[in-house]
């Protein structure tokens, strides 16, 4: 079941893409403001979001917070909804974004288009950097200090996970389930010898704990 966040302030538009959304199998983060989305994005995964433009905190603050959201590094795809149909504005939704729709719209409509945003998968950058620690996706390759670093798999896609959402905390059990399956009944202190080893090949600082809740790569 697919995950979205659906930040949208009216209440009657709101409870009707939601209930939608839902009907048709996807678990739905319904918030109403930008702090809302914030709060929702930090606790729970999403695979996609669907912004409204306009909302309380102003006329483009769903613009806004799509910026903000590429700024910190996270590029799942974005599907705009939006009142104005100026080519500007359509323009400035797919520079954030990946497809916009325009008030009014048809339901089914909207479901085809969050079916086919997801189709497209996560837009992921080919390169990341934190300090001096580089994380080459495509290549599948880690460098430190410009000198590669050999890892396991697991040990990749652990750090791939982290790198690739800088200032998310993971639960231990959250990248149990991400990287070795839902319902994983291994050595439950399995992720933290990971992370261990991470922190020996890569440095201590570039993987933070947070006490009591999990695991973070500091933006």
């Amino acid at each position: 079941m697919a995950s979205l966040l659906l930040l949208e302030d009216d209440p009657v538009l709101g409870q009707t893409v939601a209930e939608a959304l839902a009907q048709h199998g996807f678990q739905v983060r319904w918030a109403r403001g930008e702090d809302e989305a914030w709060a929702a994005l930090l606790t729970h995964p999403v695979e996609a979001l669907v912004l409204d433009v306009r909302l309380p905190e102003g006329e483009e603050a769903g613009l806004r917070f799509a910026r903000s959201l590429r700024e910190a590094g996270i590029q799942k795809p974005i599907l705009f909804l939006t009142a104005r149909d100026a080519l500007e504005d359509r323009l400035a939704g797919l520079e954030l974004g990946e497809d916009y729709l325009t008030k009014p719209f048809h339901l089914p409509e909207l479901i085809a288009r969050v079916r086919a945003l997801l189709r497209r998968g996560e837009v992921r950058p080919s390169r990341v950097a934190r300090g001096d620690v580089v994380l080459e996706v495509e290549s599948r390759r880690v460098l430190k200090g410009g000198a590669p670093v050999p890892l396991t798999a697991k040990e990749f896609q652990v750090l791939e996970l982290l790198m690739l959402n800088p200032g998310r905390i993971f639960s231990k059990e959250e990248i149990l389930e991400r990287i070795w399956g839902p319902g994983y009944e291994g050595e439950s202190n399995l992720v933290e010898v990971y992370v261990k080893n991470l922190r020996k090949k890569l440095g201590e600082d570039l993987i933070a704990t947070v006490r009591g809740l999990g695991y973070r790569v500091p933006e």
